[in-house]
């Protein structure tokens, strides 16, 4: 369907007449390009049978072509004025398939708020313009959730999409890229420049897809997956065994001797290995240690 173009002129008088004007903290550089908002939809390949999950919706411009393809949408906004521009600026008989969460995605300690965790195993994939401040760790969260949308779409910062889908070896491989390569299918989709916001971030965008594996790490493999790898990237510029023995608190003979690695081996960085040989290795790890921690 073809969805009709908010001009940006209204959509800066709408939130100004609302008391509205972007917010920093919030993240909110809002993307009015309608190209690109249609763009992003089919990227998602969302259709009417569809229930789809919005982190950040802000004043509904990506939400009302997500409603065009007849799904319904669950929109997460924590910012109840431009919630009051988004009633309108979406049109009246799309209003029927979408429901509002008015609140902060994330909880304290990091961790997916409640209202969002409840809504999950509703939906089949996550589309959303994620405000830049906290597009990591929400991702980190929706990719290592036991029930929820296998499909994620997400326009994040440029640099966020390159840690997402480093390759080892590279700089930008750490244990984000680790956790993402072994919970999902990933890859760049385009590219979104800073006019097509407003107002203009001052980065570069990318909008990535993510397909969640079925053979993804879960239950207590995934938790010492986690652990693990919070340990091995723990000191980047340190060797694999003396990151693991320095978060630890453990000897690195003995780091190196629990994890089995050869002479070799012990002197790679984290960076340097594969995430299945950093998953095999978080095993070992989990299962030697657990229950033993040093005093």
């Amino acid at each position: 369907m073809n969805v009709p173009s908010i001009p940006l002129a209204r959509l800066r008088a709408e939130l100004e007449a609302a008391g509205a004007p972007p917010r920093k903290r919030h993240g909110q550089n809002f993307l009015h390009d309608g190209n690109l908002l249609a763009a992003i939809v089919r990227d998602a390949e969302v259709g009417a049978t569809d229930t789809v999950l919005e982190i950040g919706a802000g004043p509904g411009l990506l939400t009302r072509h997500l409603l065009a393809t007849g799904a319904r949408v669950i929109a997460v906004e924590i910012d109840p004025r431009v919630r009051i521009v988004a009633g309108h600026l979406i049109e009246p008989e799309w209003a029927e398939r979408l429901e509002w969460i008015e609140a902060d995605v994330l909880a304290s300690h990091h961790v997916l708020a409640p209202e969002v965790v409840e809504v999950l195993p509703r939906c089949d994939a996550v589309v959303s313009n994620l405000p830049y401040n906290i597009a990591a760790v929400v991702i980190a969260n929706l990719l290592t959730e036991p029930v929820g949308p296998d499909r994620l779409v997400c326009m994040v910062q440029r640099e966020v999409g390159d840690r997402l889908l480093a390759d080892c070896g590279s700089r930008d491989f750490g244990s984000l890229g680790a956790l993402s390569a072994l919970c999902a299918e990933g890859r760049q989709v385009r590219k979104v420049p800073p006019a097509a916001f407003w107002p203009k971030p001052h980065v570069d965008s990318v909008v990535v897809r993510l397909d969640r594996r079925a053979d993804r790490p879960q239950g207590e493999a995934l938790q010492r997956v986690q652990a693990f790898l919070e340990a091995a990237f723990h000191t980047r510029r340190k060797t694999l065994v003396n990151s693991v023995a320095l978060a630890s608190g453990r000897p690195a003979a003995e780091v190196a001797e629990i994890l089995g690695l050869a002479e070799k081996s012990e002197k790679r960085r984290a960076e340097a290995f594969e995430p299945l040989q950093l998953s095999d290795l978080a095993q070992r790890w989990g299962h030697a240690t657990s229950g033993h921690k040093r005093s």
